[in-house]
């Protein structure tokens, strides 16, 4: 069952060789309801925990952030294809059944190599080629994303060398009108082109698949589910017990577990 004893839905969080950030997102699905376990992907292919396991025992997967692998053969590409060949896990199939999917900076970049938003599209380098870390602030697009229902403008922090969405040249203007027109450019870098902050194509910081139930996105929402995580929270200091913004995206994804 995909609920413990307390009718708590269970959610599986990846830990693995390089993967950083996975106690912050099992413990940001935790305070939105979950039951959160975190697994070593060794662990899990050790154990032959295939795609039946899968779906049998969680309602939602979470790929954390970090740097999986260390990143050598392009960032999340190794993760990509242990899930996939080593697990022979299906992602797609595992949310037709009514699961929930969200990478996270190093996760989103292994969703984009497993080919769940397209094969027009890939990730690489930031534009000015340095790694980055700030705050910054991003918009939802659109209504298919289950996890970003409601949700206006979001601060967020972001991580990353590697963020840079960039589509086929030879048929970008076609494949950014096809990503809007299914709903899965969900989430963008807010406010003037000039200041997206890694120069991803169409200022993508986050893409849904057409069921919007998987979400990948680049900024870090488990690192702001208190209001004192954010830099200027002293400014309005009776904010101090406040939740933060990423918090709610995973309250989304709780709500929408209990009705699947």
């Amino acid at each position: 069952m995909t609920t413990n004893a307390e009718g708590k839905p269970r959610a599986l969080v990846l830990t693995g060789d390089g993967i950083n950030c996975e106690v912050e997102t099992a413990q940001a699905l935790r305070l939105a309801g979950f039951d959160a376990e975190i697994r070593h992907l060794n662990d899990l292919i050790a154990e032959d925990f295939k795609q039946d396991y899968l779906n049998s025992r969680y309602a939602l997967l979470a790929m954390p952030g970090g740097f999986s692998f260390g990143d050598d053969l392009t960032s999340g590409r190794v993760l990509a294809l242990k899930l996939q060949h080593r697990l022979g896990w299906n992602l797609s199939l595992f949310t037709e059944r009514g699961g929930l999917v969200i990478g996270i900076c190093n996760g989103f970049q292994a969703l984009i190599r497993m080919g769940l938003f397209g094969k027009d599209l890939s990730i690489t380098h930031n534009s000015h080629g340095k790694f980055m870390n700030q705050w910054v602030k991003v918009s939802p697009v659109g209504s298919r994303c289950v996890w970003l229902k409601g949700m206006g403008t979001l601060d967020l922090p972001i991580r990353h060398g590697e963020g840079r969405i960039v589509i086929s040249t030879d048929r970008k203007s076609e494949v950014i009108t096809k990503l809007h027109y299914r709903g899965m450019v969900c989430l963008k870098y807010d406010g003037d082109p000039s200041l997206n902050p890694n120069g991803s194509e169409d200022g993508i910081a986050g893409l849904c698949d057409p069921s919007g139930r998987i979400f990948g996105l680049m900024p870090h929402p488990e690192a702001f589910v208190r209001w004192t995580a954010h830099p200027e929270w002293t400014a309005a200091s009776g904010r101090g017990s406040a939740p933060g913004q990423g918090l709610t995206i995973f309250e989304n994804a709780y709500q929408e577990a209990l009705r699947g």
